[in-house]
């Protein structure tokens, strides 16, 4: 049972004993030249200069060999290491590898690009795998966004809708790929922390308390409790907890004030009214979405992100972000629109 570790430690050698000698013989052949040449021109110097100056010649003729066999295996190692860097860097960038000629290294190259692949073929599948648990990760968020929809009939698809306007929000301000979707994510969990909230204030259809109103402001807080112990979710927890913050820093809950609030939240926040104006509530009836534009943009640098509205209005009014017409709720009576969200 021990002899197999033994003889793979041995085979593992090979490669480098084979390495060691092709050093040694090529070492041994400069030093022996530059020996012989130097040897040579000694016995010269002996034999056809007088004593003094043949010392002197001898000294200075063992300096010069030395310095020719220096410089010789200089030349030398410096070809074969640049051919060998050349060959381990032909695979590195995605390149086939480069087949080396060079019998100094011809054993290591091969070791190399053999690691390599294996290398990129562990982190390929450890990259998909990490995919598919993202994939199902945002499935199940969007079952979750969606359970808390559906607890009340005018809350049905909101989630979803909020994703929707946020991410073309993102995209039209320029922000990256990666940042466009942490932005939909947060948008579509926003109101998570309405898990957290009693089902009779969630769907009362009269107004709310100025009690009750402090506790259904509490989701945004609670949202971020349920969010922060998931480490791939906690980019998303400024979204979530800091969505009903305003620039003039009368939001929710902290308070805070203009560049205080991350972009993130500024982004939800703009898609969060634009939807909640524009379908059925309880306390008004839809808006027109040419309207509600007017409105958040009256109240944009104060409560809202002008970037963010801008973009939102070009996006509207374009045609490249649909506002769907949602069907009015049965569960409650309409009332007039309100002539202006405050």
């Amino acid at each position: 049972m021990q002899k197999a570790p033994a003889r793979a430690i041995r085979r593992s050698s090979l490669p480098e004993k084979r390495i060691r000698w092709r050093v040694f013989a090529r070492f041994l052949a400069i030093f022996a030249g530059a020996t012989s040449v130097t040897v040579l021109a000694m016995l010269l110097a002996q034999r056809t200069l007088g004593a003094a100056a043949a010392g002197w010649a001898i000294v200075l003729i063992e300096l010069a060999g030395s310095a020719a066999a220096a410089f010789l295996l200089t030349i030398w190692l410096e070809r074969h290491i640049q051919r060998l860097v050349d060959a381990l860097g032909s695979g590195v960038q995605d390149e086939p590898p480069v087949e080396i000629e060079d019998e100094l290294f011809a054993d290591v190259v091969p070791t190399w690009h053999h690691a390599l692949k294996s290398l990129r073929d562990k982190a390929s599948e450890k990259s998909e795998e990490a995919l598919n648990h993202y994939d199902t990760l945002k499935d199940l968020m969007r079952m979750i966004a969606k359970a808390v929809d559906e607890r009340t009939a005018y809350l049905r698809g909101h989630s979803e809708r909020v994703a929707a306007y946020a991410a073309a929000i993102a995209w039209k301000l320029g922000l990256d790929e990666q940042e466009v979707e942490r932005i939909r994510l947060a948008a579509l969990l926003h109101d998570i922390g309405c898990l957290g909230i009693e089902d009779y204030l969630v769907m009362k259809t009269t107004p709310l308390t100025p009690e009750e109103f402090e506790i259904v402001k509490a989701h945004t807080v609670k949202g971020a409790a349920i969010l922060r112990p998931i480490s791939m979710l906690q980019d998303l927890v400024p979204g979530v907890e800091l969505h009903h913050e305003s620039l003039d820093g009368m939001g929710y809950p902290y308070g805070l004030r203009g560049d205080q609030i991350p972009m993130m939240a500024r982004i939800v926040s703009v898609a969060d009214s634009f939807d909640a104006m524009t379908t059925p509530r309880p306390y008004q009836a839809a808006m027109n979405a040419d309207y509600v534009l007017d409105i958040l943009t009256r109240l944009a640098g104060t409560r809202y992100d002008p970037l963010a509205v801008i973009s939102l209005s070009e996006l509207v009014k374009t045609g490249a972000l649909e506002v769907k017409n949602v069907r009015t709720p049965v569960s409650f009576r309409m009332r007039k629109p309100v002539p202006e969200l405050v």
